[in-house]
C-alpha cells in the first residue's frame, strides 16, 4: 500500500467493477498533506470518504462530485486524481479521466493501478499506441490479469501488430479459457496472418462458448472453401464501418492505395451521358465518390448502412440526400428511378448478387447505367467468400445475372482495386446498361 496520511489509513479503495482488473489494488491514501490547513484537511478527508462510500454503492455521479471536492481541497494529490479518474471511467467519460490519470502517473510513476486506469482511458478513446504503452507499463509493474492482457492484445492488433498481440491473447486464455472475446479476436489475428486452421479452431471454440452464431459461422465459412456460402451479417457490416469511419480514408486511400472509386467514375463508357438527372451512390461510405459524381448529377443520393459513415459523407456538403439504409431496402423502397447507380467497393460485402441486381434493374430508368467494382474470383463458384471476409465474383456469374435482369454489359475493365502488403488486389470494373 502507498503511505497514508494519519486518519486515512482505513479508507476503502474503490473497487474497479467492470472497468479495471478485479485483482487490482489501489493506492488511495491522501499523500503529503502537511502543508494544508486543518480545516482543508478535514474537508478533504470527509469528501474523500464520501466518495469511496458512494463508489462502493455504484453511485458514480455522487462519488465523482465528492472526489472532485476532495481534489479542490487537496490540489494535485495523485491518489485523489486516481480515484476521480477511475470514477470518470465508470461514468463513461474517458476524455475527462485522461488528464487526471496522466497527472497521477507522472506523480506516481510506479503505481500500477494508476497505469492500469490510464491504459483503460486510452483504450476507450481508441488511442491504440498510447493504450499499448500504458498497458505494457502496468504489466511491467505487476498489474497482470486476463482483462488487461486482452486489452493490450487488442491495442497491438489495432495497430497492425498482430504477431505481438498473439502472445497476450494466449496468456489471457491460459488464465481463463472461457473468454469468448479472446478466442474470437485471436482467430482474427491468426486469419489475417494466414494461419487458417488455427484461426478456424479459435472461431469454433468461441462459437462453442456462446459467441454470436451468425457472425462466427460467417467467419468459419470464409476459412472453409467447401462450406455453403453464407451472407455477411448486417450487424457485422454496420459495426465494421462504424468503427472504421474515423480513419477510413487515411487507411483505405493513403495506406492501401485504394483507387476503385476514382477509376470507376473515370472509366465510365463514352456512351454514358456526362450528366444524369438522378444519381445514386450505393454504399456511399464517407462519400469518396461524391466529388467525382457531383458534377455529373442533377440530384445526388447517397445510401449506406453505417451511420458513422453517413455522418462523414454529410460533412462534405455534396449530396442532395443521404440515407442510412441497407442497399436492398433502399433499392426496393419504390422511390423515383435513377439514371445512374454507382457501387464502388460495395458488392464485396454483399456476396450473392441476385437480389441486388433484380432491385437495381427495377430502380433504373430504361437506358440507365449500373457501374460497380468487384474483386476477381479464382476458378470455382461464381461467388466466393475469401479469408479476407470479402466476397469475390467471377465475370461469368456477373454476365449471367445481367442477362437475367435485362442489363447489357457495355464494358469490363480488369485493374487493381487496392493493394495489400504491396501486392495488387485484382479487381473488375463493370458497366451495364438497362435495355
Amino acid at each position: 500500500m502507498c503511505p497514508a496520511h494519519p486518519g486515512f489509513d482505513n479508507a476503502p479503495a474503490p473497487a474497479h467493477r467492470g472497468v479495471l482488473p478485479s485483482g487490482a489494488s489501489t493506492c488511495i491514501a491522501l499523500h503529503s498533506l502537511r502543508n494544508m490547513t486543518t480545516d482543508a484537511l478535514e474537508q478533504a478527508r470527509t469528501a474523500f470518504l464520501q466518495g469511496t462510500a458512494a463508489f462502493a454503492e455504484q453511485r458514480f455521479d455522487d462519488a465523482a462530485q465528492a472526489f472532485a471536492h476532495a481534489l479542490a481541497m487537496a490540489p494535485g494529490r495523485p491518489s485523489v486524481m486516481v480515484n476521480l479518474g477511475v470514477t470518470r471511467l465508470h461514468q463513461g467519460q474517458p476524455a475527462a479521466a485522461l488528464p487526471l490519470l496522466e497527472a497521477a502517473t507522472a506523480a506516481l510513476p510506479d503505481a500500477s493501478d494508476a497505469w492500469s486506469a490510464l491504459a483503460l482511458a486510452h483504450h476507450q478513446l481508441a488511442r491504440w499506441a498510447d493504450s499499448a504503452r500504458s498497458h505494457a507499463r502496468a504489466l511491467a509493474l505487476g498489474a497482470d490479469s486476463a482483462a488487461l492482457r486482452l486489452r493490450l492484445a487488442e491495442s497491438l492488433s489495432r495497430q497492425g501488430l498482430g504477431s505481438a498481440a498473439v502472445e497476450h491473447y494466449e496468456t489471457a486464455l491460459a488464465a481463463d479459457d472461457t473468454l469468448v472475446e479472446a478466442w474470437s479476436a485471436l482467430g482474427d489475428v491468426l486469419r489475417e496472418s494466414g494461419q487458417l486452421d488455427r484461426a478456424a479452431h479459435c472461431y469454433q471454440r468461441a462459437l462453442d462458448l456462446g459467441a454470436d452464431p451468425a457472425l462466427h459461422h460467417y467467419y468459419l465459412a470464409a476459412l472453409r472453401p467447401q462450406a455453403p456460402l453464407v451472407e455477411a451479417p448486417r450487424t457485422y457490416v454496420q459495426a465494421l464501418f462504424d468503427g472504421y469511419a474515423h480513419d477510413f480514408e487515411d487507411h483505405l486511400v493513403g495506406q492501401l492505395g485504394y483507387q476503385g472509386h476514382r477509376l470507376l467514375i473515370e472509366q465510365l463508357p463514352p456512351e454514358c451521358p456526362a450528366f444524369a438527372a438522378r444519381v445514386l451512390d450505393l454504399g456511399c461510405g464517407t462519400g469518396l465518390c461524391g466529388p467525382l459524381l457531383r458534377p455529373r448529377a442533377g440530384h445526388l443520393t447517397g445510401v449506406d448502412l453505417s451511420p458513422a459513415m453517413v455522418d462523414k459523407a454529410r460533412a462534405r456538403g455534396l449530396y442532395d440526400d443521404l440515407q442510412i439504409h441497407d442497399i436492398h431496402d433502399h433499392l426496393g423502397d419504390g422511390g423515383a428511378p435513377y439514371d445512374l447507380i454507382v457501387a464502388a467497393d460495395v458488392f464485396i460485402y454483399v456476396g450473392p448478387l441476385e437480389r441486388a441486381f433484380a432491385l437495381a434493374s427495377q430502380r433504373l430508368q430504361t437506358g440507365g447505367w449500373l457501374a460497380f467494382t468487384v474483386e476477381d474470383a479464382a476458378q470455382g463458384p461464381g461467388v466466393q467468400l475469401l479469408p479476407s471476409l470479402r466476397y469475390a465474383h467471377r465475370e461469368e456469374y456477373l454476365r449471367a445475372l445481367a442477362g437475367t435482369h435485362g442489363l447489357a454489359v457495355r464494358k469490363v475493365l480488369d485493374a487493381p482495386i487496392r493493394f495489400h502488403e504491396h501486392q495488387p488486389i485484382a479487381g473488375r470494373y463493370v458497366y451495364m446498361q438497362k435495355a
